[in-house]
């Protein structure tokens, strides 16, 4: 039997913020972004746990299939019209929000995490090509798996205007 996911993070970091909107499925298997949208400082790794917790706390909630004239359809399948991840990121296309930022996918199951991130194509938008592709167990939990992307995106020089000021005190756990 195949392992069903129990929430998926679908995370979109640009130079100053992250926005990660809840991914709800619908009864025909499609996945669409709607609110609530958690947007917060990735460079402070307990605010961006808590975000990840408050996403893993709602799961993937079951809606129904919006109607035909609130959604539009692209290679990838269908997306809301209205995007709550283009109004967060202050972005009037999906090109311009690929071109200014790094998508992280986090597919949460009881057996362990599945963290992907592609990287950038010659146009400036996402390529085909993963950058990264991780299976992490489920003892790493949240903490461990923020660790991992914000290791990952240390990584990462294809994003103008991305830095890392860590400003928070090392404690004892996390020295």
């Amino acid at each position: 039997m195949k392992a069903k996911a129990y929430c998926n993070l679908g995370i979109f970091f640009l130079a100053d913020r992250a926005i990660m909107p809840t991914d709800a499925r619908t009864p025909s298997r499609w996945h669409l972004s709607i609110e609530p949208v958690e947007v917060f400082d990735y460079r402070n790794r307990t605010e961006f746990i808590a975000a990840c917790e408050r996403a893993i706390a709602r799961g993937m909630p079951e809606i129904s299939m919006p109607s035909d004239d609130q959604m539009s359809w692209d290679e990838h399948g269908p997306t809301m019209k209205e995007s709550v991840t283009l109004k967060y990121a202050k972005l009037a296309t999906w090109d311009d929000l690929e071109r200014s930022s790094i998508y992280v996918s986090v597919e949460c199951y009881d057996r362990g995490f599945l963290i992907e991130s592609w990287g950038r194509a010659k146009d400036g938008k996402w390529s085909d090509e993963e950058s990264l592709e991780l299976r992490l167990d489920p003892a790493v939990g949240v903490e461990g798996v923020v660790d991992t992307i914000l290791e990952h995106l240390k990584s990462r020089k294809d994003l103008p205007g991305m830095t890392f000021d860590f400003r928070q005190p090392k404690t004892a756990k996390g020295a």
